[in-house]
């Protein structure tokens, strides 16, 4: 848990989670929010929402050779 965080969410049900400064005062953090809602279709809350991002860009794949096996290391 990091102190300096605060997690919040822009709607009601638990939906839209955001991480906010701590440091933040409520006016602040109000003001934050209402951006954050005005422009919520602007946000990718999840990979499938990035639209016109290759896959590419951020899937991670490790390049082995084809007679390699992977190890788990202790």
């Amino acid at each position: 848990m990091r102190p300096h965080l605060k997690h919040v969410f822009l709607e009601d049900n638990g939906e839209k989670p955001v991480i906010l400064s701590s440091s933040l005062t409520q006016e602040e953090e109000k003001r934050v929010i209402e951006v954050l809602k005005a422009n919520e279709e602007a946000i990718g809350w999840s990979l499938s929402d990035l639209k016109g991002i290759s896959p590419s860009y951020y899937m991670h794949k490790i390049h082995m050779e084809q007679e390699f096996k992977p190890v788990a290391q202790p």
